[in-house]
C-alpha cells in the first residue's frame, strides 16, 4: 500500500497501526489455537495407533490359543472347534478393521489440522508484516511532521527578524528599505 505522508496525519497514522495491531494478534491466537488443535489430532493418531496395536495383540493371543484348543481336542468336536474359531476371529477382524478406520479419521483430522496450522501460519505473517509496515509508515509520519513543525518554526522565526529588520532599517527615497 503506498501511502502519501502529506495527506496522512499522525494520529491517522497511529489509528491505522492499532488496527494492524489487533488484527496481528487476533491471527496470533488463531495460530495458537490451530496448533493446539493439531496436537490434539496428533495424540489421537497416537491413540488410534495404539488401540490398533493392542487390538492386533489380542487377535494374535486369541487365536492362538484356539489353535491350541484345536490341537489338543478331546471333548469338543473339531467343527464346533472351527465354528468357534470362525466366529470370534471374524468379530476380532471386526474390531481391527474399526481400529483401522478410527486410525484413518485420525491421520486425515491431523492433516486438516496441519493445513489449518500452515494457512494460520501464512495468514499471522501477512498481518504480522503489515503491522511492521504501519509502524515504520507511523514513524515515518511523525518524522515528516516534525519536520514541517521545525521548518515552520523557522519560517516564522525568520519572518520575525525580517519583519524587525524592516522596521528598524532608515527608509530610503524609493521606500524600499536598504
Amino acid at each position: 500500500m503506498d501511502v502519501t505522508f502529506d495527506r496522512l496525519n499522525t494520529a491517522h497514522a497511529s489509528k491505522l497501526r492499532a488496527v494492524k495491531d489487533m488484527r496481528e494478534r487476533s491471527a496470533l491466537r488463531e495460530l495458537s489455537n490451530m496448533e493446539a488443535k493439531r496436537r490434539i489430532a496428533g495424540e489421537a493418531v497416537e491413540q488410534a495407533s495404539e488401540q490398533l496395536a493392542n487390538a492386533e495383540r489380542y487377535r494374535a493371543r486369541v487365536e492362538a490359543e484356539l489353535y491350541r484348543e484345536m490341537l489338543s481336542a478331546d471333548a469338543i468336536s473339531v467343527s464346533e472347534l472351527e465354528r468357534r474359531h470362525h466366529l470370534i476371529i471374524g468379530r476380532l477382524t471386526e474390531d481391527i478393521a474399526a481400529a483401522q478406520l478410527l486410525l484413518d479419521k485420525a491421520h486425515t483430522a491431523q492433516d486438516q489440522a496441519e493445513a489449518a496450522v500452515r494457512e494460520a501460519r501464512t495468514l499471522w505473517a501477512k498481518r504480522s508484516a503489515a503491522c511492521h509496515k504501519w509502524q515504520e509508515i507511523e514513524r515515518d509520519v511523525e518524522r515528516i511532521t516534525n519536520a514541517h513543525v521545525e521548518a515552520a518554526a523557522e519560517i516564522e522565526a525568520d519572518d520575525e527578524v525580517l519583519l524587525r529588520y524592516r522596521r528598524g532599517a532608515p527608509v530610503q527615497a524609493g521606500g524600499e528599505p536598504s
